[in-house]
C-alpha cells in the first residue's frame, strides 16, 4: 500500500463504513470502500449502555476493518464515532476494545465538527460555483443541516433525529402504521423547529442530500417513477402511501427497497418529510460525498498545512472573547520557545495527540475566560474550551487544551492529573509545566521581554538568564521563586541561574 493512501471510518448510528483513497493533483482517487450494517443505536439499552450483542457485532465489524488497514500509516488514519457513541454512557470502554480490533485510534466528535465533515465532503464533489447550499445529512441517530457556499459553512445544525432512532421510538422497524408515521414527522417537526427560521432566513439554491437512508429513498423514488429528477415531496408521499398500506414491511416488494434498509427506511423517510415540509424544500439532488470524504480532505489539510480547522477555531473563539490578543500571542511564542528546546530531552510526542499545537492553543486561549470574569477566570476558561463547539477538534483534544488552561496557574499537585487519561498524563504534565513558565514570565505583560533557555534533565529543570537580569527584575524573580515551590508539587525541581 503506497504510503500517500489514506483511510476513513465512520462508526455510524446505523452502519460503519470504510474508505481508502489517495490524493491525486489535489484531488480524492478512491481506492476502496467497504460498509456493514451494524445497528449501533439498536443496542443502546435504558440506562444509555451499549449492549454486548451490538457490541460485538460492531468490534467483529472492526476487525475485518483492521485487516485492511494493514499496510496503511496510522497518520493517514482517521476514525470518528458519531452520535450513538456520543450518547452511550459505556463508550469509554467499548472504544478501548474497538481501537484494539480496528488497530487505530476512535473520536468521538461532536455534532457540530459531525455537520462541518460532512459539508468538506459534500463540497468537494460538488461544481466550483457562487451557489449556496442546503445539505442534510440523515443518520442513524441525528440529521445534520447545513447550509454554505463552497468550502465554507455558514451554519452547521446537528439535531437529535435519526433512522434508527425514529424508528425505533415509533415502532417502525417491522410495520408501518400509517398513525405512528404521523406521529413520528410531527415529533421530527417539533426537533427541527426551532432551527427553522435561521435556516430559511439564510436561503439556499440547491438542496444536497448525503447520507444511506436519503440516497435509498431516491433510488426508491427514481426507480417506482415516483420522481425523475432526485427527491420531491409528492415522491416520498407515493413511498409513504406504499409503506402504509397494512403489509409488514418484510412483504413489501419495491424496487431500490433492499431487506436490509426496511427496518430504518420509515424513520429516515419520517425526517426527511418533515424537513420539507417545514424547509419547503421543492427537490433535493444526492451527493457522492458525506462524511468519510470530509474526513480525508480534513486530514489532507492538515498534513499539507494549508488548513487546520482547530487553528481556525481558536483564532476565531480569542477574537470574539476580546481578550488581550498581544498577550496570548507573547505567552504562545515563548511556550513554543521552550518547548523546541526541551521536546528531545523530555520525549514529547505522541503517536495521536498534537502535542505542540495542544500547547499552542492552550496558550493562545488561557485567558478567553476574562470574557465572562476576571473571578475565577481558568474555570471559567476550562469551561469554554471544553464545551464550545470548537470545529475540527474532537473531545479528546478539547478536554486536553482545558485542562491546560485550568491549571496553568496557582497552586498544584499529583491530584491534579486524576483527570487525565494514564497514558497522556506525563507528557500533559510536562506541556503544563511549560505553559505555567511561559505565564509566568509574562505576567507583566512587557513587549519585547528578553526570554532565558529552559535546560531539563528528568525533573531538574534550569531557567538560564543573562547576566544581572533577575537582580533588574526583582518581581519576575519572586514569582518564578513562588512557581519553583508550586511545581514542587508535582515532583519539578526548577533552579533560577544567570
Amino acid at each position: 500500500m503506497p504510503s500517500t493512501s489514506y483511510a476513513a471510518i465512520d462508526l455510524g448510528s446505523n452502519s460503519f463504513h470504510m474508505i481508502i483513497a489517495r490524493e491525486v493533483d489535489g484531488q480524492l482517487q478512491l481506492l476502496d470502500r467497504h460498509k456493514e450494517t451494524v445497528r449501533l443505536r439498536m443496542g443502546l439499552d435504558a440506562q444509555g449502555n451499549l449492549d454486548n450483542h451490538a457490541q460485538e457485532r460492531a468490534l467483529a465489524c472492526l476487525t475485518r476493518f483492521g485487516q485492511r488497514l494493514r499496510g496503511i500509516q496510522s497518520q493517514n488514519i482517521r476514525a470518528v464515532g458519531t452520535n450513538t457513541l456520543r450518547l452511550a454512557s459505556n463508550a469509554g470502554d467499548f472504544l478501548l476494545r474497538a481501537e484494539a480490533a480496528l488497530g487505530a485510534q476512535i473520536d468521538i466528535i461532536a455534532g457540530h465538527e459531525e455537520a462541518r465533515l460532512i459539508y468538506l465532503g459534500v463540497s468537494h464533489f460538488l461544481p466550483s460555483d457562487d451557489s449556496q447550499r442546503l445539505v442534510v445529512d440523515i443518520g442513524g441517530g441525528s440529521t445534520e443541516f447545513i447550509i454554505g457556499t463552497h468550502f465554507n459553512p455558514h451554519t452547521m445544525t446537528s439535531t437529535e433525529m435519526g433512522c434508527v432512532a425514529i424508528s425505533q421510538t415509533f415502532d417502525l422497524t417491522a410495520h408501518i402504521d400509517k398513525a405512528q408515521f404521523f406521529h413520528a414527522v410531527n415529533a421530527c417537526q417539533l426537533v427541527l423547529r426551532p432551527h427553522v427560521a435561521k435556516l430559511r432566513a439564510l436561503g439556499w439554491d440547491k438542496a444536497i442530500g448525503a447520507s444511506g437512508s436519503i440516497k435509498a429513498i431516491c433510488d426508491i423514488l427514481n426507480q417506482n417513477n415516483w420522481s425523475n429528477d432526485g427527491i420531491s415531496l409528492e415522491g416520498m408521499y407515493a413511498l409513504r402511501d406504499a409503506l402504509t398500506s397494512g403489509k409488514k414491511l418484510s412483504e413489501i416488494k419495491l424496487s431500490g427497497l433492499s431487506d436490509d434498509r426496511k427496518p430504518v427506511i420509515g424513520g429516515g423517510l419520517a425526517v426527511l418529510i418533515a424537513a420539507f415540509e417545514l424547509l419547503d424544500i421543492k427537490r433535493m439532488q444526492v451527493s457522492a460525498g458525506a462524511l468519510r470524504e470530509g474526513l480525508i480532505l480534513d486530514k489532507l489539510g492538515r498534513v499539507h498545512h494549508t488548513q487546520d480547522a482547530r487553528e481556525a477555531s481558536i483564532l476565531s473563539l480569542i477574537a470574539s472573547s476580546r481578550i488581550d490578543s498581544a498577550q496570548a500571542n507573547r505567552v504562545a511564542d515563548c511556550a513554543a520557545r521552550f518547548f523546541k528546546q526541551v521536546h528531545i530531552a523530555w520525549q514529547l510526542q505522541h503517536p495521536t495527540l498534537p502535542l505542540e499545537q495542544l500547547l499552542r492553543w492552550a496558550a493562545l486561549s488561557h485567558e478567553v475566560g476574562y470574557f465572562i470574569s476576571s473571578r475565577k477566570y481558568r474555570q471559567h476558561s476550562a469551561y469554554i474550551l471544553e464545551h464550545a463547539d470548537l470545529a475540527g477538534f474532537n473531545q479528546e483534544e478539547q478536554k486536553l487544551v482545558a485542562w491546560l488552561a485550568l491549571y496553568h496557574r496557582s497552586k498544584f499537585n499529583s491530584k491534579d492529573m486524576m483527570p487525565l487519561p494514564e497514558e497522556v498524563s506525563d507528557v500533559m504534565l510536562k506541556l503544563l509545566v511549560v505553559l505555567r513558565l511561559a505565564t509566568r514570565l509574562h505576567r507583566g505583560r512587557e513587549n519585547n521581554l528578553t526570554l532565558p533557555n529552559l535546560h531539563v534533565d528528568g525533573r531538574q529543570m534550569t531557567l538560564q538568564f543573562p547576566p544581572n537580569w533577575l537582580t533588574e527584575n526583582p518581581l519576575t524573580q519572586l514569582d518564578l521563586e513562588i512557581e519553583a515551590k508550586r511545581l514542587e508539587g508535582a515532583g519539578f525541581n526548577l533552579v533560577l541561574t544567570e
